[in-house]
């Protein structure tokens, strides 16, 4: 009779260490097991699962000497039969497609406190309808996305103490031909321009891009400004920088139409002569101020004007468009200082080669460029 008891006990025993087991077991199935904090990392559950093809997206540091990190996307194919996938960056869950389209989804998988450290990859069947580049940028730059780590390493501005260094290997020789016609290379004699010379204006990450008339509001008037080199026997009025109005259109066709009719046939340094003596007259005293003053003076004066072509009865009518384009490239270069020429210095006056004028004996013979003599006054004004 007492043997019955204790074989049950022994049986009641055994079944409840099998509950136990049970238990134990269905436990370490639901919360060890398939648990999502099994994997605490990138680092373990590339240990679980080494395969190349778990991964579509991986950062690596970019290289020894940088802190920067590279976004990896491997070549391979995504596997399964899904052909998608889904990256988290920073709290945003982006979808991959196979054809590298990508797309937003508000689920978020990433916990707080790890933030961006974590790049984690997860399967996902029902999608999203896939956004273009556009629509990306916009989410992206968007007020309540974060971009500054997507977006961490890279600019589109100009670094400012990048710019310094390199421009310490940038010299003003370099701009000595910038926006120079070929036709006028060979007479630049001056690795500056004018800073109202604005087709002159280098445009390139050495240089500000600041308008050039800022310059003539500072404190400093003179900053920029092309003031001719002079020698002995040049005036004063000669270190003088040209009002700032000679640039204008209506200006700079005054003195394009000067060149044309009064030394079309001469060669560039010829043309380039007669437009230095008509900017030296408008920076002489004893002349008008502004270049057509200066070139229609007098010309009610019947073959007695200064420009004998402004005065001859002879309708001014510009008939080769090739000469007078010529013409307008010498006129900018001469008044913006690219071509100054040293032999002409502060020459005011000139005359043909078949002529002599009573006038010429007065004055300074300086030199002669084609079939044009050029001379300077003594006095500085009319001698």
């Amino acid at each position: 009779m007492r043997s019955k008891p204790k074989a049950t006990f022994e049986r009641q025993s055994s079944n409840g260490h099998r509950r136990v087991l049970a238990i134990l077991c269905a436990s370490w199935f639901v919360f060890g097991f398939a648990s999502p904090t099994g994997i605490q990392g990138t680092k373990s559950e590339l240990g679980i699962a080494p395969g190349p093809n778990r991964w579509a997206v991986y950062v690596e540091q970019a290289d020894i000497c940088s802190h920067l990190k590279e976004l990896r996307l491997p070549s391979a194919a995504i596997p399964g039969d899904d052909e998608n996938l889904d990256l988290v960056l920073g709290g945003q869950r982006v979808n991959l497609r196979a054809d590298r389209e990508v797309s937003f989804t508000p689920q978020r998988v990433v916990e707080e406190a790890k933030k961006p450290r974590l790049v984690s990859v997860a399967y996902r069947k029902n999608l999203e309808p896939p956004v273009g580049e556009q629509a990306l940028a916009s989410r992206l730059l968007s007020s309540g996305t974060d971009a500054s780590y997507f977006l961490r390493g890279f600019s589109k501005q100009a670094d400012p103490e990048m710019v310094a260094g390199l421009s310490t290997f940038h010299s003003p020789a370099d701009d000595r031909l910038a926006g120079v016609p070929a036709a006028l290379a060979d007479l630049v004699n001056n690795d500056g321009a004018d800073i109202l010379a604005t087709a002159y204006a280098p445009k390139d990450e050495f240089h500000a891009s600041s308008n050039a008339f800022v310059a003539l509001l500072g404190p400093d008037e003179m900053a920029g400004r092309f003031v001719p080199p002079t020698v002995e026997g040049d005036h004063d009025w000669m270190k003088q920088p040209l009002p700032g109005s000679v640039f204008s259109t209506a200006e700079q066709k005054c003195l394009a139409t000067a060149i044309y009719f009064e030394a079309r046939g001469e060669e560039v340094r010829g043309q380039a002569a007669v437009a230095q003596v008509i900017l030296n007259r408008v920076r002489n005293p004893a002349y008008p101020a502004s270049v057509c003053d200066v070139v229609y003076q007098n010309d009610n004066w019947i073959n007695k004007c200064q420009f004998s072509f402004a005065c001859d009865g002879v309708p001014d009518v510009i008939t080769d468009r090739r000469a007078y384009r010529l013409a307008k490239d010498v006129a900018m270069a001469v008044t913006g200082g690219k071509i100054f020429l040293p032999e002409v210095a502060s020459s005011t006056h000139y005359n043909a080669t078949y002529v002599s004028p009573r006038w010429a004996r007065s004055m300074e013979r300086m030199t002669q460029i084609g079939s044009h003599i050029f001379y300077r006054t003594f006095g500085g004004g009319w001698s």
